[in-house]
């Protein structure tokens, strides 16, 4: 006699090998006491539903395990072969964060390799049949720390009255998401930018099981800020541009990338890996780092030069060139944007506003980004940021540094994008600071980087890392609240309809086209008051050309 368990392999195999359709799910329907249940087919999940009109499912694995032989290769997607055989025993719980990714600095313990999952807030009465948009956020951290953990999108979901879904994801990070050099670049099962290729997959695993959720994978807008948003640019120009990506709709936040390493650079970095490893000897050195223990990668990732990080590069491939290059060419994917930076995003990159009060000051601050400028480029720089006059956006030499650091990417890239793409574009200026960073830093750090997540996020001061053990997320005044309504309802909005106005909080600014040369300024109102003070302002009408500036050095700027 056959056994349940061999008829069930056997019919499985049968299904496969005669490429049936999908089964939607298993043959009797599935629940759970830890919550709802959401059926893949080849998997079955149990989510939270503690708060009032959201469940939410974490900690989801969308590839492989990248360990062992998969440590260094790009993504490996799942077996997602339907299984009608499933039953209540096999439902996993997914009330709860995965594990972070290994965070550099690093520490043995906190974090783990098995840690690329994807977390999912939707609509408590979502169906399969409710078709939603659905929002996708990749956080920063310069590709090498923080976690999806820091940036919950519950609210994003309840404040739409349902109206999407969200997603946060998590890759691979640092060394272990972005190690590149010569010999593993050609390494046969390995290669360079494993960390942006999980996201793609990730953006590719929405695609074929997001509709189980409620979702709708024609309707997927990818979203990040700093190194996310510079991820967002990266798919975005991805292949030089593909006609129908895994995505509708791009919002991009204070855009950054570090300038791509040459090849050279990227040899000298791997081969301090080894060492410190302890592969460099060895006969076959990915084989070997692929051997090495938890522990002598962690100590890698610590004993690193300063000079070495570990972020995409040009691959020829999916990132076939420098970015900036590739938009300027208009080799990338049409798709409508929302973006922008924060009014002062360069401030905590030049160092304090006491400290540049000389041409020569500000062109040392700005080698600590682009150490590879010529004298002849920052030369140019001075004279395409001239000193402070009645016309100036900038008072100071301080601010005067502070621009051109800001303007070099992070205030760019989002003024380009949103006027070469020729789809409907959107930008922004966020002029409201982030009380924690204000707190940290000095007032005079304005609306620095990363200052919109303190809104978009509930508070947040980054997410959990190697240092900082849980998330912190700080208490709205009832000033800030009515910001960070206006906001989420602005960027949920983009995501459902591909317009900030259309589910705009009632009473808020409408939103113009960037084509014309309008941005819409983020602020808080007054002390007390619950009426945002945002404004649709117009652009500084010298940015076109600061930033054309930047787009003629792309090959010595490198971004």
């Amino acid at each position: 006699m056959f056994s349940a368990a061999g008829i069930q392999l056997a019919t499985v195999a049968l299904l496969s090998s005669l490429a049936v359709a999908p089964v939607a799910a298993s043959l009797f329907p599935l629940s759970s006491p830890l919550g709802p249940v959401v059926d893949l087919g080849y998997a079955a999940y149990a989510g939270n539903d503690t708060l009032p009109g959201v469940t939410f499912y974490g900690g989801i694995p969308y590839i492989q395990p990248p360990v062992g032989k998969l440590r260094f290769a790009p993504p490996k997607q799942l077996v997602e072969i339907d299984n009608i055989f499933l039953t209540s025993d096999d439902i996993v719980d997914a009330r709860n964060w995965g594990p972070l990714c290994i965070q550099q600095p690093a520490v043995v313990g906190i974090g783990s390799e098995d840690c690329v999952t994807l977390n999912v807030w939707v609509p408590s009465n979502a169906t399969s049949k409710s078709k939603l948009p659905v929002y996708v956020y990749m956080h920063g951290g310069g590709h090498y720390y923080n976690s999806a953990q820091g940036f919950p999108a519950n609210d994003w979901v309840a404040r739409s009255n349902g109206g999407l879904i969200a997603i946060g994801i998590q890759y691979r990070l640092g060394l272990l998401g972005y190690l590149s050099g010569t010999k593993i670049n050609n390494y046969p099962g390995a290669g360079p930018n494993n960390g942006l290729l999980d996201q793609r997959a990730a953006l590719e695993w929405i695609q074929r099981n997001i509709g189980a959720f409620g979702g709708d994978p024609t309707k997927v807008t990818i979203g990040g800020e700093s190194s996310g948003g510079g991820s967002v640019s990266l798919h975005v120009a991805a292949y030089g541009g593909e006609k129908n990506p895994p995505f509708r709709a791009a919002v991009i936040e204070s855009s950054g990338n570090d300038p791509f390493y040459t090849t050279s650079h990227a040899d000298q970095c791997f081969g301090n890996v080894t060492k410190q490893v302890g592969c460099d000897s060895a006969k076959d050195v990915v084989s070997c780092l692929r051997s090495a223990s938890i522990g002598a990668i962690i100590s890698a990732v610590n004993n690193k030069p300063s000079t070495c990080k570990f972020e995409p590069i040009i691959d020829g491939d999916y990132v076939p060139d420098i970015t900036s290059k590739l938009f300027a060419q208009g080799k990338f994917s049409k798709v409508p944007i929302l973006a922008g930076h924060t009014a002062q995003d360069g401030s905590i990159f030049v160092g304090s506003n006491t400290s540049i009060t000389t041409d020569a000051n500000i062109v040392t601050a700005i080698l600590k980004r682009y150490p590879d400028l010529t004298t002849a480029v920052t030369d140019a720089m001075l004279v395409t940021y001239p000193p402070a006059n009645a016309t100036t956006p900038w008072k100071t030499q301080w601010e005067r540094a502070m621009y051109a650091y800001m303007e070099s990417e992070l205030g760019c890239w989002d003024y380009y994008i949103g006027n070469v793409s020729g789809k409907p574009a959107y930008n922004y200026r966020w002029d409201a600071p982030d009380p924690n960073l204000i707190a940290s830093r000095g007032a005079y750090v304005g609306a620095a980087h990363t200052s919109e997540l303190f809104y978009l996020y509930d508070g947040t001061n980054s997410g959990p890392s190697a240092s900082v053990a849980q998330p912190v997320f700080t208490a709205f005044n009832a000033t800030q609240d009515a910001l960070a309504k206006q906001a989420v309802a602005w960027w949920s909005s983009f995501a459902r309809d591909l317009n900030p106005n259309t589910y705009a909080v009632p009473g808020s600014p409408k939103w113009e086209l960037a084509s014309t040369g309008k941005i819409m300024a983020a602020q808080q109102g007054a002390p007390g008051s619950t009426s945002p003070a945002s404004a649709m302002i117009a652009r500084d009408p010298d940015l076109p050309r600061r930033c054309a500036w930047w787009r003629s050095v792309a090959d010595v700027v490198r971004l």
